[in-house]
């Protein structure tokens, strides 16, 4: 059983703390966490990354950055990176985590483009592109956990009138 859940990117001030408050939010009983492969640890998540979860109803004003470490690994049952570049770099890093890391998007074959420096456009776009990749993971997990996966909606925000 899956039960703890780690999404990685580069500075964990965007990508991976909105990947993991949408994943949290969408899930119950699932431990979600966030790193970075280069955080500036106590750094807190872009004003613009809070900003785009906060029109959604969603609260990372708390954030904080986390490094990554061999003990979050080791921790993980699954991690999830924003690109395919940082699930090589990660098992490169920690070759027995092969077969836990996974880009978010290795679905389709697509990286979570890094917003950081952009307008709140691109933040928006990026979430949007997270919020995909989060619905195809929780439909997965759901799969593996045994739980149905017949919901009524299959969309992270459907019914509250966002998406």
């Amino acid at each position: 059983m899956i039960s703890n859940v780690l999404t990685v990117c580069h500075g964990n001030l965007c990508r991976s703390p909105v990947a993991a408050a949408l994943l949290r939010h969408r899930t119950e009983g699932l431990h979600v966490h966030s790193a970075g492969l280069s955080a500036v640890v106590g750094q807190p998540a872009a004003t613009d990354a809070v900003a785009v979860l906060s029109e959604i109803g969603i609260d990372i004003r708390g954030h904080r950055a986390t490094q990554m470490t061999l003990r979050l690994a080791n921790d993980a049952d699954l991690i999830l990176t924003m690109t395919a570049g940082q699930k090589q770099s990660l098992e490169s890093l920690y070759p027995l985590m092969r077969g836990r890391v996974f880009s978010i998007c290795d679905f389709d074959n697509a990286d979570i483009e890094d917003p950081m420096g952009l307008s709140i456009s691109a933040f928006r776009r990026c979430r949007e592109a997270l919020i995909v990749g989060i619905d195809h993971w929780v439909a997965r997990l759901d799969r593996l956990n045994g739980r149905s996966v017949n919901r009524e909606d299959s969309g992270v925000y459907v019914g509250r009138g966002e998406r």
